[in-house]
């Protein structure tokens, strides 16, 4: 068959396509709809004809954000119609995407494991071989695929989380000993805005505190939450002071002094282990409020 144009609302993309559809919209796509606009679409996308799915003419083996873009445009798609099985299919979809630097590795090992378990390969060596790709490699990005969903979801984005990241955090979440302490740290971490650089969240997940924490931003709060997501408190930045904000109906005065009692044996117990540190800088930034091994909730209870 031949390049062709078509309508972008007759095509659908292949159900194991490695672009994660979360991640596709107008700002991660903005400057490929630009480039369209300006100067066509330059490189078709590979299709084949439907398999019967949803009622599309075409089906899309890779070539996602450009069938956004075209779609957003409302204009034709170009691209690349041929007879080909699936396996081959998986071969030409990673070939494509290995070159665009805009892919992450996390989107490729969810692909290789998907190619795995879909029976497409006998083994990691034999899918290594036909992708013309290193074991070592694959082995790596396998390791992106056992990653659970929040420990993900602590990052901006899976793009920022490294290879030897992922290895890293694939072994402590393998181990029971250490995945319910990283698992409430991604969780604590997801809900902190201004969570820090990607070094500090991976520092954070593994050893509990960020050896390169960001700054306090004075116009957000960090809320609190018990195991549950409820909202607790919040804990309040300015510029030479930390604020907890409680809510008054929760609290009781026999509450509250029980409170006052923690935070002074908390503060005194910081000003001795760390002299006079504690007056000269802000030692918790709100990526920091997650407590080694505890859930967000309790890393503020006394003992």
């Amino acid at each position: 068959m031949a390049v062709r144009t078509v309508s972008p609302f007759k095509c659908g993309m292949w159900e194991l396509h490695d672009r994660l559809s979360e991640n596709i919209d107008v700002r991660s796509c903005g400057t490929l709809i630009d480039s369209i606009q300006k100067h066509g679409q330059k490189q078709p996308v590979l299709a084949r004809p439907p398999s019967g799915r949803d009622n599309f003419e075409y089906e899309l083996i890779y070539g996602a954000r450009r069938l956004f873009a075209a779609q957003h445009l409302g204009i034709d798609l170009l691209i690349d119609l041929r007879e080909i099985d699936n396996r081959s299919a998986l071969i030409e979809m990673d070939v494509e995407n290995r070159v665009r630097a805009d892919i992450s590795a996390y989107e490729r090992g969810r692909s290789y494991q998907r190619f795995l378990t879909s029976g497409y390969f006998k083994n990691q060596t034999e899918m290594a071989k036909a992708l013309g790709v290193s074991d070592s490699q694959v082995s790596r990005l396998l390791r992106y695929a056992e990653l659970p969903a929040a420990v993900v979801g602590a990052f901006s984005s899976p793009n920022d989380i490294r290879e030897e990241w992922a290895v890293a955090l694939a072994k402590l979440c393998a181990d029971p000993e250490t995945r319910t302490r990283v698992m409430n740290r991604a969780r604590t971490l997801s809900a902190v805005p201004g969570r820090g650089s990607p070094q500090t969240v991976f520092d954070i997940l593994v050893n509990g505190r960020g050896s390169h924490s960001p700054s306090p931003s004075r116009s957000r709060d960090v809320v609190v939450k018990d195991p549950r997501g409820r909202p607790l408190f919040r804990v309040r930045f300015q510029a030479k002071a930390v604020h907890l904000v409680l809510p008054r109906e929760a609290i009781t005065l026999p509450g509250l002094r029980r409170i006052n009692e923690y935070v002074a044996r908390v503060l005194v117990a910081e000003a001795q282990n760390a002299g006079s540190a504690i007056q000269t800088r802000a030692r918790y930034t709100p990526a920091e409020i997650v407590a080694n091994g505890a859930s967000p909730a309790e890393g503020l209870k006394p003992n």
